[in-house]
């Protein structure tokens, strides 16, 4: 079922893909991060996101 609010598709998206994967193990960490929460490197990248 697709979301037709607009406010209600950009909230689901960014809780979605609005956050950084390690490049070393591959975890999930917050926008904001600076350095993975589980093996403390600092090779993040944004999560991929196709339209």
């Amino acid at each position: 079922m697709p979301i037709r609010d607009p406010f209600k598709l950009e909230l689901a998206l960014n809780s979605t893909f609005r956050v950084k994967i390690c490049r070393k193990c591959g975890a999930k960490n917050a926008w904001t991060a600076e350095r993975c929460r589980r093996c403390k490197s600092r090779n993040l990248r944004p999560k991929r996101y196709k339209k």
